[in-house]
């Protein structure tokens, strides 16, 4: 377990083959990843959320890979650096031709976890097995802006299903292989507020649904009212009463969209925005829920402000204040991350627009090219702040 408090950087590598997403070659780190492992170091930050993408890994049914793998797990050693390795990241393999609602997905997900887990026993020691379990599946389902554009409660029940199916034969894969190994597993923090109160059901139920994966996957006294939605929307007795599996860490993706509010319009439809400072219940907040629900261990898994070094440099001070004050109250905050390490590409859309946006996001700018790096006055903040650290070390 997390023994003292880490500071760490994310790499964003979104590769989504139905979608035409590569954010590794959009970004240029499939060529200068060396380069980009010792800028991680170079912000002061002791540990890197990072992944080589599966689709890339498994080229044909367990048939895997590990060429480039092994590489960057000898530069992290090399560099002294603590990988957080994250097994799948929005895209599968292409052989898997229905996606997460393939058949094949979760038996699929479990080999290949298992195998990354006996390859890097006692090298790589935390492991995300999937980024975002709720909003994978949100934007798939629910919300529906990617294929297979699942609308409504019941889409995202149903693509919800095997994720989770997948999650917990996928825990217990790497279990069997390197129990030693961490899971550190996260998921959006989002938040929903409103003054009408004609939609206060409404934002309840979806600040209710960032729940869903976790309340499945670790059960506890809470996950009935998950349970109870879920099963009105169609969801699958048999993964409602599946046994828990073991989570080490939880994390929390915080962002200036994060929470949000609710009206309504002129037509009298749903309006969703993002929430203004002043209506944000913060990063401590988050932590104290998930806390109180899970009564685990936490760690900000994703964070950054867009826009200028003024505006980023603020966003990274309030974190902290933030996280002290969280860490303060006795909540075991372990780790926070900035996501990401250097620009990423069209999120400003979604990554329904892929027009070649740079969204400004990083410590590291993509200029005057996406194969350069122009450090910022964010980067320079958390080297501070990593400094600083936090009194007392230990967690």
């Amino acid at each position: 377990m997390a023994d003292r408090f880490r500071w760490i950087v994310g790499i964003e590598n979104a590769f989504i083959p139905d979608m035409n997403v590569d954010e590794l070659s959009w970004t240029r780190h499939r060529e200068r990843w060396r380069e980009d492992l010792a800028l991680a170091l170079d912000t002061g930050a002791d540990a890197v959320r990072y992944g080589i993408t599966w689709p890339e890994i498994e080229t044909a049914p367990g048939a895997y890979d590990w060429t480039a793998t092994d590489l960057v797990v000898d530069e992290f050693e090399r560099l002294g650096l603590e990988p957080i390795w994250d097994l799948v990241h929005f895209g599968v393999p292409a052989h898997l031709t229905g996606g997460f609602l393939d058949p094949a997905f979760p038996d699929a997900f479990a080999a290949y976890a298992g195998a990354f887990a006996a390859r890097y026993r006692g090298r790589v020691r935390k492991v995300t097995p999937l980024n975002e379990p709720y909003i994978t599946t949100y934007f798939r389902a629910g919300k529906a802006i990617w294929p297979p554009h699942l609308p409504g409660v019941e889409g995202f029940a149903r693509l919800l299903h095997p994720i989770v199916v997948g999650l917990r034969r996928a825990i217990r894969a790497i279990d069997a292989a390197a129990p030693e190994t961490e899971i550190w597993l996260n998921d959006g923090a989002d938040t929903f507020h409103t003054d009408d109160p004609t939609l206060r059901a409404e934002a309840e139920f979806r600040t209710l649904q960032r729940y869903a994966a976790f309340d499945l996957l670790l059960g506890g006294p809470a996950a009935g009212e998950t349970h109870a939605w879920l099963r009105r929307a169609g969801f699958a007795e048999d993964a409602l009463v599946d046994e828990p599996v073991r989570v080490d860490v939880i994390g929390l993706d915080y962002y200036p969209e994060t929470e949000h509010v609710l009206s309504r319009g002129a037509d009298g439809a749903i309006v969703q925005r993002p929430a203004p400072r002043e209506l944000r219940a913060g990063v401590h907040a988050a932590c104290q829920a998930f806390h109180a629900r899970y009564g685990l261990p936490l760690f900000v898994a994703e964070s950054s402000a867009a826009g200028d070094d003024e505006r980023r440099r603020a966003w990274i001070d309030w974190n902290v204040s933030e996280i002290r004050s969280a860490r303060d109250a006795g909540i075991p905050v372990v780790g926070y991350t900035w996501w990401p390490l250097f620009d990423h590409v069209d999120w400003d859309s979604l990554l329904t627009d892929l027009k070649g946006s740079v969204c400004p996001a990083g410590l590291y700018h993509l200029r005057p090219t996406t194969a350069d790096r122009a450090p910022t006055d964010a980067a320079a903040a958390f080297r501070e702040a990593a400094a600083a650290g936090f009194p007392g070390g230990a967690t």
